[in-house]
């Protein structure tokens, strides 16, 4: 059976992306942007206040679809949405709404002359990643209490990190954080790869380790560096990069002139 996996050499053929003088990364340097999102329970937009003009068609209408089910949810869609579009807008010189957002094969979204990207959200918060040419993956989630939490840690985790998660003599909000850390490097490897991995969560071993301390793991040939990324107390977020070495971060804002480094 073919694989579906995008390799790096194919999608750097597809972005064909050079650095414009806006926005330019320095060697081995990974991009990540922060934006904050309504929490539940907070004030939001009536639905002829949602703001949907830079949006593409087919994304107003899953703005559309959200709106029927949840007003909460319609709206964090517009906003990481818009979001993502004015920050590739700073790499590719093009306008926010004329950007093209296209999918590979297995549904890994990019943009043709545009960087390496990946874009993930929870309650409160919004991450972007980009890189100039190194596919990668990033994975971002709320730090809660799961419900069956044993049968998750069965379920989808491997031996390893199941010592990992649960060999330790300290409180149950640390096995929780270890359970969503676990969680956020499984998903940001998945979307690194480019297919959906669906079943095969199991057989995902993240606990392997690299010469710098970072877990480095193997898949088909390649490998991928995962990186736990501190974005706050309540949050678990991972960062995977192909290759064993661990890239530079740097951290920006939206809000902060679009350029200032967090």
């Amino acid at each position: 059976m073919e694989s579906s996996i995008l390799k790096s050499k194919d999608f750097t053929s597809v972005t064909g992306w050079k650095e414009s003088p806006t926005v330019q990364f320095a060697a081995n340097e990974v991009h990540i942007w922060t934006q904050p999102l309504p929490n539940k329970g907070e004030d939001f937009l009536s639905r002829l206040d949602i703001d949907t003009c830079i949006l593409s068609q087919d994304e107003r209408e899953r703005v559309q679809r959200k709106q029927k089910q949840s007003m909460h949810d319609a709206q964090k869609l517009v906003m990481s949405r818009t979001f993502l579009r004015e920050v590739l807008a700073m790499y590719t010189g093009q306008s926010a709404s004329d950007i093209h957002i296209e999918y590979g094969t297995s549904g890994k979204p990019y943009v043709q002359s545009g960087p390496q990207f990946n874009l993930s959200h929870t309650e409160g918060c919004c991450v972007l990643a980009l890189a100039a040419h190194t596919e990668l993956g990033i994975d971002l989630e709320h730090v809660r209490p799961l419900l069956r939490m044993s049968a998750v840690i069965r379920r989808f985790m491997t031996e390893e990190e199941q010592c990992y998660v649960l060999d330790h003599q300290e409180e149950e909000q640390v096995t929780i954080r270890r359970v969503w850390q676990v969680l956020t490097h499984k998903e940001a490897w998945i979307k690194a790869c480019g297919q959906s991995l669906c079943g095969q969560w199991r057989n995902l071993n993240t606990r392997g380790e690299g010469g710098d301390g970072y877990p480095v793991v193997e898949r088909e040939g390649q490998y991928y560096h995962l990186q736990s990324l501190n974005v706050g107390p309540n949050y678990s977020a991972t960062l995977c990069t192909t290759g064993k070495t661990r890239p530079l971060i740097r951290w920006l804002k939206v809000a902060d002139d679009k350029r200032s480094q967090g």
